[in-house]
């Protein structure tokens, strides 16, 4: 299939969404929309092997160590969050394909963002250091083209990374997404975690309630998990 073109990507979308709300209930209907939603997928793939070549470059020139991974967001993950999100157009979405730097301190970080906003002019942009989300997730958001394709690159210090691969791993544990912002206990015992890690890297001593709002999340938690997780 040909690359379609960003009406019919976002007509896609809309229909994707109506299927699987249950308003529209036609298989031949869908299955054409997904086979739209996949070219529209694939046409990441070459922007955002040249983002990855791109920001590698940049991290060599600037000398610093960096861990730099890309991804193309799978299918599934993109009909769930047509469906999570009821005002996404596909065509706008952001984070098809996805490039992270991974680098050891702050200072490395904002010297990355620096040099990737001087030679890419971003198109969206969130800092979730300096206002980290409800969750606790931390990073820096960079959106780029290339070729006229929205690529996200992601930013991250060691600790925010390790906190984000510990909100997958609790996610993919109990089959619930606990990434996203809510109230389950394991996402509060996650946020106060966060709390804690940027206080240590920044050197700052943690506050005592803050330790014991921590342990009594951390229990509260553990009760949900198999036995030897917690």
């Amino acid at each position: 299939m040909e690359v379609p073109s960003k009406s019919q990507v976002k007509k896609a979308g809309s229909t994707i969404r109506k299927c699987l709300r249950g308003d529209l209930v036609d298989p031949d209907v869908f299955a054409s929309s997904k086979d739209v939603m996949e070219a529209w997928r694939r046409a990441h793939y070459v922007p955002l092997v040249t983002a990855n070549n791109g920001l590698r470059s940049m991290v060599r020139t600037l000398g610093i160590d960096a861990d730099v991974t890309q991804r193309l967001k799978r299918r599934q993950t993109i009909l769930d969050k047509l469906s999570r999100e009821p005002t996404l157009d596909l065509s706008r979405m952001q984070d098809i394909g996805g490039c992270r730097a991974v680098v050891g301190s702050m200072e490395d970080l904002r010297a990355l963002e620096a040099r990737l906003k001087k030679y890419r002019t971003p198109v969206g942009y969130a800092d979730y250091t300096v206002n980290p989300r409800v969750s606790g997730y931390r990073g820096v958001h960079v959106i780029v083209q290339y070729q006229s394709r929205n690529i996200e690159i992601q930013l991250r210090t060691i600790w925010m990374h390790s906190w984000a691969l510990a909100a997958e791993g609790y996610s993919g544990l109990l089959g619930e997404n606990l990434k996203q912002d809510g109230n389950h206990p394991i996402q509060l015992f996650l946020a106060t975690a966060s709390d804690m890690m940027a206080l240590q890297a920044e050197g700052e001593p943690v506050p005592e309630d803050l330790v014991k709002l921590h342990e009594e999340r951390r229990l509260a938690a553990s009760k949900l998990l198999p036995r030897g997780t917690s």
